[in-house]
């Protein structure tokens, strides 16, 4: 994928401009699960067993890291950065003190995007869909959080992983008279459903989304004018930022280490995890063993990556570094931030609410 092969360049710059980190340079091995969670099983206990890898980095997908997450702990692997926002990983750091979490966890999203539907379409009827499994569920607990009772629910759709579209999905929600749509769906599907909406049903309804949409791809597989005025939230910066020095810096290390021309959010948010690496093991020093990367990371503090818009903090009893974001819609084409940040810094997933949110 884009996010690890961005990854791999990061580590690949450091090993070339720096000679690695405290005198060892980092061997990144990707492996490529096609999103199948019997596959994530056999190639990480190749990793672990026969690779013999020291720490397992960008783990992709909810269903498919939940089928190995125990057996890391087990093996005392530490599983940094999942690329995924299920609460899972970041709920309970005494039960699991391997791992952490990366990006914006899903319940987070769905609080802060539950509380703009409710200050911009209360008294309105809401339709919900979701992925049926930990990514969607998560995200739309958030939304019921968020959402209160500021507006009526109308219904509450779900989907496989492996769907071909959601058309059915979105005739029911027209149908139950829904006014605004908030949606936990992978960028493919989530494109059918808009267009779906649009094209064939001449349906202006505003859609919601999570992250793991808000980005190039979703407006390509759904076109400029059918994905315009989408609303979702992001903590880093974009892509066509190239007067940022960060950005601009970025697009040099994944055209020279990568072979990738056409910087994105996926991109961007790879190296994001390999800064999150490169400080915890320098922070880890010489003499590194597994114990101290995993303390290492618990003391990152305001560390704040280059393409970042917010700084990232962990603690023993806080695995989440992603605890702030700007909302953002698309506009001609592309995501653009609208007003200011909001953080949950220090409220574990699970009690989060709207009352919470600091603007």
């Amino acid at each position: 994928s884009q996010i690890g092969n961005s990854t791999k360049a990061y580590f690949d710059f450091i090993n070339d401009t720096k000679g690695g980190i405290n005198g060892r340079k980092i061997r990144y091995i990707l492996e490529d699960d096609a999103y199948s969670p019997p596959k994530t099983v056999d190639l990480v206990r190749k990793l672990v067993e026969q690779d013999q890898i020291f720490a397992l980095v960008n783990g992709l997908g909810t269903p498919t890291h939940l089928q190995v997450v125990d057996y890391l702990l087990e093996r005392g692997v530490p599983d940094l950065f999942v690329a995924t926002g299920a609460i899972e990983w970041v709920k309970d750091p005494a039960a699991r003190p391997n791992i952490f979490g990366s990006l914006t966890n899903y319940v987070a999203e769905g609080v802060i995007l539950g509380q703009y539907i409710a200050e911009n379409f209360a008294g309105q009827k809401l339709g919900l869909m979701r992925q049926n499994d930990d990514f969607g569920g998560d995200g739309i607990d958030g939304i019921r959080r968020g959402v209160g009772d500021a507006l009526a629910i109308v219904g509450e759709e779900t989907h496989e992983a492996v769907d071909a579209d959601l058309n059915a999905q979105v005739d029911r929600l027209k149908a139950a008279g829904a006014d605004v749509i908030a949606i936990w769906a992978t960028p493919r599907q989530f494109s059918t459903a808009i267009k779906h909406a649009r094209l064939d049903l001449d349906w202006d309804v505003p859609f919601v989304l999570s992250t793991v949409s808000a980005n190039e791809f979703s407006i390509g597989l759904s076109g400029p004018e059918v994905i315009e005025g989408t609303v979702s939230l992001t903590y880093i910066r974009q892509a066509y930022e190239t007067g940022d020095p960060g950005v601009a810096k970025h697009a040099e290390i994944i055209s020279q280490y990568a072979g990738i021309e056409s910087p994105n959010f996926l991109t961007l948010y790879g190296q994001y995890v390999g800064e999150l690496v490169e400080e915890a093991l320098i922070i880890a020093g010489k003499d590194l063993t597994r114990e101290g990367l995993i303390k290492a990371v618990e003391s990152i503090k305001d560390f704040q990556c280059s393409v970042c818009l917010f700084p990232a903090t962990m603690s023993s009893t806080d695995h989440d570094p992603t605890q702030s974001a700007f909302l953002e819609r698309v506009e001609s084409g592309r995501w653009v931030r609208f007003g200011g940040p909001i953080s949950y810094e220090g409220i574990l997933p699970g009690d989060l609410t709207a009352a919470d949110l600091k603007k």
